[in-house]
Parts: structure tokens; C-alpha cells; sequence
């Protein structure tokens, strides 16, 4: 069972049904759990954490003092004793299998109907059964494309598709700012190409990288290559990741040379984007190394580059 902080306090109370008030009060008088901190301060709870919450709570529902049940619990372990997994089950991403809608589906209707507060139950519930290196993939990825989709078939408005999207651009940008520390000292350069607005790859890829222990220098949206080498000089990163969603800013990328001088091969440069994959030809005409079609494709041969 994880001991990897990874849960906020409303996950936990909601997966746990002990109030807030209650956590806070159980770790002022008997210390029990001592929740990690985010980097914001902002406490984070483990798997093993909600386990023994659970546990806990089972004991005073059936009328144990709150004292003895956490004294009992706190022997357990000293005896080695494991408390049983947290979740009986996990959640089914895709929903294979079930009759309901998948979270997927249940997450997405939730943004188009404007239900921000089912939507972050939703994801607390998700996060309760995965990671958020699994929910990069399996949910957010999927959710933005299906937005895009959504409005470009004029199923949802401007305004609606923006809400959705920034709610999940939000999550990805915690995610990458609370992940494990860095085990690395210098971080990797993220940045969309000249022009290019839609930032959505690069917030997933700047996540996984940070979840395995990358540091990342994140730009965004619209990175000017001037300004692009000024922050490379000075950050001195071993590798610049570029993202281009359409042809006209997959093309602009051709020109980092001019901007970017490499030394002995550093910085690497490697590049990316929905552009180089529906027009595959657009590969051979920016210098550097193209990451692949996906997401995970791309963290792996980042990896295999700079030799992890």
C-alpha cells in the first residue's frame, strides 16, 4: 500500500465520510495521521493514510472512545499488523464492463453542464483509485480532445469549452506543481511554439516528467525563440521540449537553430505535437528529436535521450 501523498483533505473526507473538523481535530490531539505537506502548505494524505482512517472510523461508528481506537490502531502497526486496503475496488476508467458511464463520461458532462463542484467530486473520487500520472492519460487527455471535438461540431459554445478546458488545465498544473521533489538539479524547458495557444500536450508531458522526478521550467502558450534563448542561457537546462498543435506553428519551429546555439549537442531539443502526427511529413523539417504520437511515447524517449 502507497505511502506516496497524493490526496487533499476533501478527497479524504469524502472517501471516508470523517469531516474535516474531525481530521483536523484527530491530528491536533493524538496525532494521528500526520499528513505530509504540499509545497503551498496544504495537507496530503497517502493510500496507507485512508486506510487507517477507515479503519478508525469503523471502531467509533461501533462505539469505541476515538482515543482507543487510534491507540489500537497505532499498536497494529507497531506489531506489523497491515490494515486492509483503503478502496475494495478500483474505479474502472474506461467503464469496460459496466452498465454505468464510465468517469470519463460522468467527468465530461459534468464540464459541459457547468457542474464544477460535481466535477471536482468526480475527480477527488478518481484520485481516491489513481494516480495522477493515470488520470493524465486515461481521463484528462480524452476529456480535452473530446471538448475540442464537442465544440468544433458546435455541441458546446466558446465559453463552454473554455470553462472545461481551464478546470483541467488547472488540475494538470497543481499536479505538476505538487509532485515528488526533484531528483535532479537542473530542469527541462517547456514551452509551446511561436503562436501556438493550445498548451494542453505540454501541461501532461510537464506532469509526467515531474512525477518522475524531473524538474521542469514550464513557459506555455506562445514562446518567442528570443526570449526562449535568453531563459536557456540562463537556466542552463539540459533538454528544451517544444509543442506544436497546428501546421502553421509546426513549421515555425524550423527556426530554433537560428535562435538556440547547442554546445556539444546541449541543450536537447526535441518536439512534439498534434501537428506532427496527422501530417507526419512535418517530422523531417524541424532539427532535433521528434518524441513520437502520445504522450507516454514521449516521456519515454525524453528518458532514453538523456539517458534517465
Amino acid at each position: 500500500m502507497s505511502e506516496e501523498p497524493l490526496y487533499n483533505i476533501g478527497v479524504v473526507t469524502r472517501v471516508t465520510g470523517i469531516p474535516i473538523t474531525t481530521l483536523h481535530a484527530w491530528e491536533r490531539r493524538y496525532g494521528f495521521p500526520r499528513a505530509a505537506r504540499s509545497a503551498g502548505g496544504h495537507r496530503l494524505y497517502s493510500d496507507r493514510d485512508i486506510a487507517r482512517l477507515r479503519w478508525v472510523k469503523t471502531r467509533v461508528d461501533a462505539g469505541m472512545a476515538v482515543s482507543r481506537a487510534v491507540a489500537a490502531a497505532q499498536s497494529l502497526e507497531t506489531d506489523g499488523i497491515a490494515f486492509p486496503a483503503s478502496m475494495p475496488e478500483a474505479v474502472q476508467l474506461s467503464g469496460q464492463g459496466q452498465s454505468a458511464a464510465s468517469p470519463l463520461d460522468a467527468l465530461h458532462q459534468a464540464l459541459i453542464q457547468h457542474d464544477l463542484p460535481g466535477a471536482d467530486r468526480l475527480m477527488g473520487e478518481m484520485l481516491a483509485f489513481h494516480s495522477p500520472e493515470d488520470l493524465t492519460v486515461e481521463v484528462i487527455s480524452p476529456a480535452l480532445a473530446r471538448l475540442g471535438e464537442a465544440w468544433e461540431k458546435g455541441e458546446i459554445s466558446i465559453a463552454t469549452e473554455h470553462l472545461a478546458s481551464n478546470y483541467l488545465r488547472h488540475r494538470l498544473l497543481m499536479w505538476m506543481v505538487t509532485g515528488p521533489n526533484p531528483n535532479r538539479p537542473d530542469p527541462i524547458i517547456l514551452a509551446c511554439a511561436p503562436g501556438e495557444w493550445h498548451e494542453g500536450s505540454l501541461l501532461m508531458l510537464g506532469v509526467l516528467l515531474r512525477r518522475r522526478g524531473y524538474p521542469v521550467a514550464y513557459l506555455g502558450q506562445d514562446v518567442p525563440f528570443h526570449s526562449l534563448a535568453e531563459i536557456s542561457r540562463a537556466i542552463q537546462s539540459p533538454a528544451i521540449l517544444l509543442v506544436a498543435m497546428r501546421a502553421e506553428t509546426a513549421a515555425a519551429l524550423a527556426d530554433w537553430t537560428r535562435w538556440i546555439p547547442q554546445v556539444g549537442g546541449k541543450p536537447l531539443v526535441v518536439f512534439g505535437g498534434r501537428a506532427f502526427t496527422v501530417n507526419p511529413a512535418l517530422q523531417q523539417t524541424v532539427p532535433g528529436h521528434y518524441l513520437g504520437d502520445s504522450i507516454l511515447q514521449g516521456v519515454e524517449r525524453l528518458e532514453a535521450l538523456l539517458g534517465k
